[in-house]
């Protein structure tokens, strides 16, 4: 195979080579484009060096045939300007000349000329050199983009390579900042105080920042300006100036970060005094170079700041900004977990003390009560007694005036034993004693409960019907409670029911529950005082009723909140001037109403809306 294949030149006649005469004779001139016309180059020329040089610059030749003898301008002049110039030292270069001699060459080849002919030229010799020439420049030109290319390659390389190593460099900082973050996290979930948060944030945040100094300064309760809560390292004047004695506050880096709930990045002393001109007579030497305020934000204000400094000027990186802005965040969150923690505690044991408290009130006013209740009897027995006496004319004949004051004091001395009687039923409620709750046959106490109203019925002039469940049904009650909640709905359906009306006790059961209704054809009750008539001393419409039978509105109160005590209810639905209809809701006794132990340990009565009825 022969060379010419294994290493093919390049084609220069796929785009025709520019050739550039010059001479300052005509008649040469013309010589040459005729020798060179038949090989399809694109023939430029030039009568002097000056013209040569004018071309050049607008059209640059692939080579140029470069006389040596030209007025003015020698072809070695032209040639080393040529050759002088970075645009255009790649252009070939080819001497023509008359001497031929060996300092001529050596002019030629110092100026630099690729090669010479001597005059008269040998057109065969011209068109071998020009190729040849031309073939030089364009491996030349070829070589020269291959090593722009590598050189480009290289230095994107160098680019790529020196990216690669900043984002690893990035990446193990943002690595180790996180690792941080996750171990102040985790120290902060376990700090109790606030200073232990402050130390601990303090300690990890300045290694992971590189700085010198770190300060957690806070709002003070009551007062106005900013407190240290701890310092580490040397503070300067600057991280100082939260004190009343240094340069004023306002104005200043921690104005702006508590103030303004902003962070503050100071990358230089002259950038600081820049934007604080009140720390011109600061002393550059004494301070810090660089700091961060950064603001404790809770809720959209801040509690205090924190603050670092740094030996060096510094410029703040996007990391550095993001790890810090986290770090005061934490910082922050951490306080009022702890501040929130300490009020809880105090709160707790305020509430504690208020509760015993509240404890020793209740029972000093249950006992007073009791006491009270007891000794009153007294003196109204006696007042009942002679009243009594009196009525009878045992001391003497009673006139009618008489009589019908003797009567008012009886009856207020009746009301006033109902009110003791209910405030014993109030204080028995509350004592200790829990209800008894065992399965009660509902048909034979209904029987009992006819039996003890029946006369009060019919010394009234009412019908008193109990209706008995059509089968034999048991509830889970207490059997005293039980029967003290029928009595009272019988014998208010007894008092608000006029002479001639009549009253029907029925029981039916589903799902569980038993309802016993007590039903009466007495005033009824306004929608609006449905609700009312089971609070505390209220009593609707008392002058519908006669003096004898108005009591102190405890009755119902007291039977509802035993009801829900036994896990039922007490109901009322009513039409006024038609009648009413209590409803008794209890449940049927069961294996689970009666052996769980929530339902064998009942909770107390709810007697607390009682009894702050009865103190007002």
């Amino acid at each position: 195979m022969s060379d010419e294949k294994m290493n093919p030149v390049p084609d220069i006649a796929e785009t025709p080579a520019r050739i550039l005469i010059v001479d300052d004779k005509l008649q040469n001139r013309q010589l040459l484009e005729i020798m060179l016309a038949p090989e399809g180059f694109v023939l430029l020329t030039a009568a002097s060096g000056e013209e040569a040089l004018a071309i050049v610059a607008v059209q640059p030749p692939d080579l140029i045939l470069l006389d040596v003898m030209m007025p003015g301008m020698d072809g070695y002049q032209v040639a080393g300007k040529i050759k002088g110039d970075p645009a255009t030292k790649s252009i070939a270069i080819i001497m023509l000349t008359a001497l031929d001699d060996s300092n001529a060459r050596m002019l030629g080849l110092n100026a630099g000329a690729e090669d010479f002919l001597t005059k008269p030229v040998d057109r065969a010799e011209l068109v071998v050199r020009v190729r040849s020439q031309l073939r030089l420049k364009l491996y030349g030109d070829k070589l020269r983009g291959t090593l722009t290319a590598l050189s480009t390659a290289n230095e994107q390389l160098d680019r790529h390579t020196r990216e690669i190593a900043s984002a690893q460099a990035l990446a193990d900082a943002a690595t180790a900042r996180l690792a941080r973050l996750q171990k102040i996290t985790a120290a902060l979930g376990n700090t109790v105080t606030q200073d232990g948060v402050a130390d601990t944030v303090l300690r990890e945040a300045i290694v992971a920042l590189e700085c010198e100094a770190g300060a957690v300064v806070v709002k003070t309760e009551g007062e106005e300006g900013l407190a240290l809560l701890r310092e580490s390292g040397s503070l300067d004047s600057i991280m100082c100036s939260f004190k009343v004695t240094q340069p004023p506050r306002v104005g200043g880096p921690y104005d702006d970060a508590v103030t303004h709930c902003r962070a503050i990045y100071l990358e230089s002393f002259e950038e600081m005094l820049v934007r604080y001109p009140a720390f011109q007579n600061v002393s550059k030497s004494d301070s810090r170079a660089a700091w961060i305020f950064l603001p404790l934000e809770i809720g959209g204000h801040a509690v205090g700041a924190l603050a670092f400094g740094f030996a060096g000027p510094r410029k703040f990186t996007v990391l550095d900004r993001h790890f810090a802005d986290t770090v005061a965040r934490y910082c922050a969150q951490a306080l009022d977990r702890v501040r929130l923690r300490i009020a809880a505690a105090a709160a707790l044991a305020e509430a504690g003390d208020a509760r015993m408290m509240a404890e020793h009130a209740n029972n000093a006013k249950t006992m007073f009560l009791r006491a009270m209740s007891h000794e009153l009897r007294t003196p109204l027995n006696a007042i009942s007694g002679y009243t009594e006496i009196l009525e009878m004319g045992i001391r003497g004949v009673v006139n009618p005036e008489q009589a019908k004051d003797l009567g008012r004091i009886k009856r207020a001395a009746a009301y006033l034993l109902r009110l003791i009687n209910d405030i014993l039923t109030i204080a028995r409620l509350e004592g200790a004693r829990p209800l008894n709750v065992i399965s009660i046959p509902v048909n034979p106490m209904l029987a009992e409960v006819e039996g003890l109203c029946a006369l009060q019925a019919k010394a009234n002039g009412l019908t008193l019907t109990v209706t008995p469940c059509e089968r034999e049904t048991v509830v889970a009650a207490d059997a005293e409670r039980f029967q003290q909640i029928l009595l009272n709905l019988i014998t208010n359906a007894i008092k608000f029911t006029g002479t001639g009306g009549n009253i029907a006790v029925a029981c039916d059961s589903d799902a569980g529950v038993v309802r016993i209704r007590v039903k009466d054809s007495g005033v009824g009750v306004r929608p609006v005082d449905i609700d009312r008539v089971f609070e505390p001393f209220v009593q609707i419409d008392r002058h519908l009723t006669s003096a004898k039978q108005q009591g102190v509105g405890l009755g119902l109160s007291i039977s509802r909140e035993l009801a829900r005590a036994m896990r039922g209810d007490l109901t009322l639905q009513s039409t006024e001037g038609v009648g009413s209809t209590f409803t008794l809701t209890l449940p049927i006794a069961s294996e689970t109403s009666l052996a769980s132990p929530i339902a064998m340990a009942t909770p107390p009565i709810n007697v607390s809306r009682i009894k702050s009825a009865v103190a007002s």
